[in-house]
């Protein structure tokens, strides 16, 4: 291990286990291709990260001196996306690799700040960057120090510029700079924390954790569309049960789900069904299942939305109209801080109107019933809230045993909107 006057400390080969048989074909054909036109790369983020801690990445992310548009003249399989920061999509076959410039330090002064390329409002939330940098620049502008790791595959060095090799072997989670300001910049990073913290087991440096409690109500200023992304990445890591309880100690939960989480604070009991559905989901990620985002949320507000049906029903309504409203009204409420899609809301009223489906056991709707696409997520939930409220056990064996006795061969797709064939103009 060598450390330069800069602060900077590089890892050479034989003090790691990073090898390039880890790192997937695609990856090395773009970092190869910048080294061979002259260009600084690296393997940056996050895979660097989960490779230093022995676990296979998700993704792989490449960083260089290369601007987007000198990227996408090497690739002709490249797009140039993004508006805040622009970043190029190197598009294999079953891959896309994301290749960025390195950033240059966020301006603090209107004088250093250039004309059209960085821009904030009042507050210091950044919403458009295109600045463009040097590594250790970029690697200071990340947000945690873990993240801010490159592998070099020229010489096969790790190179930590902000102490990240450090709090890998301490395992903290430990923002760049002061974390108030980061979190102003970007309150969006308060969310990656706790999720990196469930995910990768490890503990929130103490200053950021306060910094993130007194920060909490910034996240009403990000991208509802950027949170719903974040959203399904809490819960979809396969460690949702831990990230929650991160969510939960760090006042988080609150402003993205305000309604719902005043709800489950009047009842321990209710904690206990949102706890008892995030296990249910690690479970399926673990099995490798593919869950459906309308499931993830038809489970976690389940309880909480069974209230307010019954509630309604108590009221006069129909029981079919009560879940559908329920269900709309509650989650379109949602979407002012986390836009889930219509298309979701619509599947998970579906969900919970299906319940009611489950009722009729008698003639052949049973059997038209399996053969619709919302089946299998309705039978899913049945059967989840069936065992944990140990209720309808005849009626959730009876839906067992006629699916073992008609087996559907292929899941139905959803239904989407029927589309017109073209008519054949007579000549």
């Amino acid at each position: 291990m060598n450390s330069s006057p800069e602060n900077i400390t590089i890892l050479q080969r034989d003090h790691h286990t990073i090898s390039r048989k880890q790192i997937s074909t695609a990856t090395l054909k773009v970092l190869y291709r910048l080294h061979e036109e002259g260009f600084t790369a690296y393997l940056a983020g996050g895979a660097v990260r989960d490779l230093m801690l022995n676990r296979q990445p998700k993704d792989f992310d490449v960083a260089t001196e290369a601007t987007p548009e000198q990227i996408r003249r090497l690739f002709r399989n490249c797009r140039i996306i993004g508006r805040r920061f622009r970043l190029a999509h190197v598009i294999f076959k079953n891959e896309t690799i994301e290749t960025s410039t390195f950033r240059a330090p966020i301006p603090t002064t209107p004088e250093d700040a250039q004309q059209g390329k960085t821009m904030t409002v009042n507050d210091g939330l950044v919403i458009r960057d295109n600045l463009f940098g040097t590594p250790e620049e970029d690697a200071l502008r990340r947000d945690f120090t873990i993240n801010a790791l490159f592998y070099d595959p020229s010489d096969f060095t790790v190179i930590d510029h902000a102490g990240g090799l450090e709090d890998l072997n301490q395992r903290l989670i430990r923002v760049i700079g002061d974390p108030d300001r980061r979190f102003t910049e970007d309150p969006v990073r308060m969310i990656r924390a706790a999720r990196f913290a469930g995910t990768l087991d490890f503990q929130i440096h103490q200053a950021d954790f306060d910094s993130i409690r007194r920060n909490a109500p910034l996240l009403e200023q990000a991208s509802p569309s950027r949170m719903y992304e974040e959203v399904q990445k809490l819960f979809f890591c396969g460690h949702a049960k831990k990230v929650y309880h991160w969510l939960e100690k760090t006042d988080l939960i609150r402003p993205m789900f305000t309604t719902f989480s005043d709800w489950v604070e009047e009842d321990p009991k209710r904690h206990d069904w949102v706890i008892q559905a995030l296990e249910q989901m690690d479970r399926w990620r673990e099995a490798q299942l593919s869950i459906h985002p309308s499931l993830l949320f038809a489970l976690i507000f389940g309880e909480y939305h069974e209230t307010l049906i019954a509630q309604k029903i108590e009221q006069g309504s129909a029981p079919f109209d009560a879940a559908r409203d329920t269900v709309y009204q509650h989650l379109n409420s949602i979407c002012i801080q986390v836009r889930i899609p219509k298309t979701v809301i619509y599947q998970v009223c579906d969900i919970m109107t299906n319940q009611l489906r489950f009722r009729k056991t008698k003639g052949r709707q049973p059997q038209r019933f399996m053969q619709s696409a919302g089946f299998l997520d309705a039978f899913l939930y049945l059967k989840y809230t069936t065992k944990t409220h140990n209720r309808d056990l005849d009626l959730l064996e009876f839906w067992a045993q006629l699916r073992r006795e008609n087996p559907v061969k292929r899941a139905p797709h959803r239904a989407g909107p029927r589309r017109r064939r073209p008519r054949n103009k007579r000549k």
